[in-house]
This record gives C-alpha cells, sequence and structure tokens, in this order.
C-alpha cells in the first residue's frame, strides 16, 4: 500500500513539472534599428602629397675649441643662449702670454737699434772707402752688418705678430651667430691646445634658417622625372633644384604642421646605389628658433595639380581584411555595404577614387552596429570639410623669383589652374649640386 503511494506521488510530481515546462516561452526584446548618422558625400578639389622622413640640421655648426693653452679665466656666456658672431665667450688666463708679447717688442726696440748703427757705420764707409781711408774688406763688413740688422729687426716684428696672436687666442669670441651649447669646461681648468687633443670648450649653431634632409626613393624619382618631361612637350630638363624652387610643408613629430614653408635648394649629383635613394635638402625660415637640429620631420611635397574628388571621413570607412567598404542609406532607410577604392588621405577625410558618388548619402558614425540591408534611424550630420588648398605650395617653381614666403596657408577660394607638373617634383631630371 505504501509502495503504490509513494509511486503515485512519483507520478504527480512528473505531471506537474511538464505541465509547468510546457506553459507559456518568455519572449526575447525586439532589437531596434541602431541610431546613426548620415550625410552626404561631398566632392572638393584637392591635391595629393608625397610624404618624406627627414631631419632637422643646422646650416652652419662651429666647435669652440682652445688655440692656446693655460687656465681657463673667465665664462662669459649662460649655457644655451643665443650669442652674435664676435661676442666674446672665454677668456683665458693671458698675463704669460702678454709678457712673452711684451718680450718680442723688445727685442723689436733693441734690433732696431743696432740697425741704426750698422747703417750710420755702412754711411761713413761708404764715404771713406773711395779716398782708402777705410779698406775695401772693412766696407764689405759693413754693408754685411747692416743687412744683418734688417733681418733680425724683420725676424723679430714676425716674432711680435706671432705672440700677438697667441695673445688674441686667450680671448674667444663668437665664430658665428647663433645658439650655444652647454661649456665643456668650467672656469679654473686647464685648457689645452695642439694638433693632439685640443679641448672643445663648447659647440654653436646657427639658429636662422635651418636645413632638412630627406630621400626620396628611385620610384618617386622616375615619377617625377616623366611628370616634368611630359609638361616640358618630352624635352627633360636639367635646371638646377635652386633655380626651381619648389616649396615644401614640414610636419613635425607630434604631427603638427610647421607654419613656414620650406623650398628645396638641393639634390644629390647621384643616387645612392645601396638603398636607391637621392638626398634631397630644404632650406626652411625658423626666425622664432622653434626647430632644432636633430628634429624628426615629414615632408610633404605636392605630387600633382589639384583635381576634384570625392571624400567621406575616416571614421565611416570599414575593413573586412583587404577589402574597405561604407555604408550607404537607400531609398528604404536599409543599410547597403558598398565596396570603395581608396586614395590619400586629406585631413580627417579620405579620398574615394571608386564605388561611391557624390551626395549619396553614407553613416558616418554609429556603424558598428550596422548590419547590411537591415533597417537604421538615421539623423543627418554634417561632413566636415578638407584641409584648405595652400596656393603657395603650388606656385610655379620654374617662373616664380622669389621663395615661398613664410606664411601660413591661405584657403583657395577659386583654384589655380594645374600648375607645370615640374612643380611638384623633389628632384630635377638629372639632379645636381647646388
Amino acid at each position: 500500500m505504501k509502495l503504490d503511494l509513494l509511486r503515485l506521488a512519483t507520478i504527480l510530481a512528473v505531471v506537474v513539472l511538464t505541465v509547468a515546462g510546457c506553459g507559456r516561452r518568455r519572449q526575447m526584446p525586439k532589437a531596434e534599428p541602431p541610431q546613426v548618422t548620415v550625410a552626404p558625400a561631398i566632392e572638393r578639389q584637392v591635391v595629393d602629397f608625397d610624404e618624406y622622413t627627414g631631419h632637422v640640421e643646422a646650416v652652419s655648426s662651429v666647435d669652440v675649441y682652445a688655440k692656446v693653452s693655460g687656465y681657463l679665466q673667465e665664462v662669459a656666456f649662460q649655457d644655451g643662449a643665443n650669442v652674435k658672431e664676435g661676442e666674446l665667450l672665454f677668456l683665458i688666463d693671458k698675463r704669460t702670454y702678454q709678457a712673452e708679447y711684451n718680450q718680442a717688442a723688445s727685442q723689436v726696440a733693441l734690433y732696431q737699434a743696432k740697425a741704426k748703427l750698422a747703417e750710420a757705420t755702412l754711411a761713413r764707409n761708404e764715404k771713406l772707402v773711395g779716398s782708402g781711408a777705410v779698406s775695401q774688406e772693412l766696407y764689405d763688413e759693413s754693408v754685411a752688418a747692416a743687412n744683418e740688422a734688417n733681418a733680425q729687426v724683420a725676424a723679430a716684428e714676425a716674432n711680435v705678430a706671432a705672440r700677438k696672436v697667441d695673445l688674441d687666442y686667450c680671448t674667444i669670441t663668437a665664430a658665428i651667430s647663433g645658439r650655444i651649447d652647454r661649456t665643456y669646461v668650467t672656469k679654473g681648468n686647464l685648457v689645452q691646445s695642439g694638433v693632439g687633443a685640443p679641448t672643445l670648450l663648447t659647440t654653436i649653431v646657427s639658429v636662422d634658417p635651418m636645413y632638412v634632409y630627406f630621400d626620396i626613393d628611385e620610384l618617386a624619382l622616375l615619377h617625377y622625372i616623366e611628370q616634368a618631361a611630359a609638361a616640358n612637350g618630352g624635352k627633360v630638363d636639367d635646371g638646377s633644384l635652386r633655380d626651381r624652387k619648389i616649396p615644401v610643408e614640414i610636419m613635425l613629430a607630434d604631427g603638427t604642421e610647421y607654419p613656414h614653408l620650406g623650398t628645396i635648394d638641393f639634390g644629390s649629383n647621384e643616387v645612392t646605389a645601396g638603398t636607391g635613394t637621392l638626398t634631397v635638402r630644404a632650406v626652411v625660415p625658423n626666425p622664432n628658433g622653434a626647430l632644432r637640429p636633430g628634429l624628426f620631420a615629414r615632408i610633404k611635397v605636392a605630387a600633382g595639380p589639384p583635381y576634384n574628388a570625392v571624400l567621406v571621413p575616416e571614421a565611416a570607412i570599414g575593413a573586412d581584411q583587404s577589402d574597405r567598404y561604407v555604408y550607404v542609406l537607400d531609398d528604404k532607410g536599409l543599410a547597403q555595404r558598398r565596396g570603395v577604392t581608396l586614395g590619400t588621405k586629406q585631413g580627417k577625410l579620405r579620398v574615394i577614387t571608386s564605388g561611391l558618388k557624390k551626395g549619396e548619402k553614407v553613416i558616418i558614425n554609429g556603424t558598428l552596429l550596422v548590419r547590411p540591408d537591415k533597417p537604421v534611424v538615421p539623423h543627418d550630420g554634417t561632413m566636415p570639410e578638407p584641409p584648405p588648398i595652400d596656393k603657395k605650395i603650388l606656385q610655379n617653381a620654374q617662373t616664380d623669383t622669389e621663395a615661398p614666403a613664410a606664411d601660413s596657408a591661405d584657403d583657395v577660394g577659386d583654384q589655380p589652374a594645374a600648375p607645370n607638373a615640374s612643380d611638384a617634383a623633389p628632384a630635377s631630371e638629372n639632379p645636381d649640386q647646388s
């Protein structure tokens, strides 16, 4: 009896659990379409730039050495200050050299007195030798003595000049104007001169202007040569880079744009066979001293004339392995994936060379939750503008007689006509030394 009741209780429990499990299931909330920002693709006139990595160097650099030995008596500048050419830097104890100079000057006076005596003796013997009062031998000795005395005077005067040079070397002045380094030797220390191990006291580098050196690759060089030849009716121009005055933009290591344009003034006379590159130099104004030797820089050179291009923000572009795409809003409010081909970067925008037309509504924000052929909730946004084209960077490098002015970029209202292709070339067809 108890066993039957236990079986009945078990059956009832199973039935209750089965009924409870077969009840109405809880439904998941329906996903809402994602909120996105859309803006029409814009078409603007842009310029492509070639970018190169370079470094800044001073136009002039001087190592200040001691030219005479002695104890350093005075350091007359502040470490890191700007100095002018001829300004006093160091003073070496000159007492020993002053004494040597005074001694040499006294020797000149001594030999001049002896020379006067010899000249007087010669003049007297010259009158007497004719009458036979003085022998010819004595007269000849008088001539030799006078010549010897004059030679001693000349040697003494040369010695005075040498001692004066040593005395002047005790006063060390700036050979060029520029920024000076710290002093490597402090007051009271012995400094050495000579060929073996002269004492380096400090260094000076010029400040304005500065050089920026960079290397262009062989393929880019050939491209520029072809551009210049095509613009010149197929004739290769062998003009100097200095004459072309090709302008360049400078970008610093933190990504900021240097406010002054540079001008290419030199190209090496040969391509380095080991690296396949050509060394090019630009001269850059540095009125505020912002550029320092050794700074990293990126150099931008216009690669061709302005052209019209479709642009979208970088954030709107998605990646699927090697493919790039954007989401376009169709007439039904659905997001359509569109494969695109990318061009150059223009500020925060990217040039789209194919796959997208001007005016098509592109999803520029909220793409993370967007799925192809799915509805979205669009909100109108504004497409950012590309950086303005600096007219100076496009100036005709072959006809302009002035270097680019050190002004900030000017907006281009009416875009200039396409310049000669050789204007954008940072290397001439036959790279020449400046």
